[in-house]
C-alpha cells in the first residue's frame, strides 16, 4: 500500500501549553519595568536622612538671615528657594528636579515639592511681588521638614 497517504500527525497538547506560556511570559517581562514605576509611585517619596535635612534647615536659615539683611529681594528670596528646593528633591530622593516642570514632579510622587515651587513661582514672576518673604520661607521649610 505504497500508494496510500497517511494524514499528518496533530500537535502535542504540551507544545500548546509550552507557546501559551511563553507568550505569557513575555507580555509580563515587557510589563515588569511598568510595573516597577506604578509600585515606586504609589509609594511616593522616601524618607530623608536626618543630616539632609538639617543641612537644607540651615540653608534656609541663611537664604532667611540674608532676606533680614536686605540682602536679598522677596523675589530673589523665592528664585534662591526654589533652586534649593530642587537641590534638596535631588539629594534626598535621587529625582533630577533641576528642569522638571510641576507635572513631571508629580508624576515622580514629589507632590509637596512641586506645590512649593508653584507657590515660590508665584512669588518670582508674579508682576506684584509679595510684600514679604515669610510665607514662601515657611513653604519651603514644610517641605523640608515633611518626610
Amino acid at each position: 500500500m505504497p500508494g496510500e497517504l497517511i494524514p499528518p500527525l496533530g500537535a502535542s497538547d504540551f507544545w500548546i501549553a509550552a507557546a501559551v506560556f511563553g507568550v505569557l511570559l513575555t507580555v509580563l517581562v515587557g510589563f515588569l519595568p511598568l510595573i516597577g514605576r506604578l509600585r515606586g509611585r504609589a509609594a511616593g517619596p522616601r524618607s530623608v536622612p536626618v543630616h539632609v535635612r538639617s543641612r537644607y534647615g540651615a540653608l534656609i536659615d541663611a537664604i532667611e538671615e540674608r532676606y533680614a539683611t536686605g540682602e536679598l529681594t522677596t523675589k530673589a528670596t523665592a528664585q534662591e528657594l526654589s533652586a534649593l528646593l530642587r537641590d534638596f528633591a535631588a539629594e534626598a530622593w535621587g529625582a533630577s528636579a533641576k528642569h522638571m516642570t510641576q507635572r513631571e514632579m508629580r508624576e515622580a510622587g514629589i507632590a509637596p515639592l512641586a506645590d512649593a515651587v508653584a507657590r515660590l513661582y508665584a512669588a518670582e514672576f508674579e508682576r506684584d511681588a509679595p510684600e514679604t518673604a515669610a510665607e514662601e520661607l515657611r513653604v519651603t521649610r514644610e517641605v523640608i521638614t515633611r518626610w
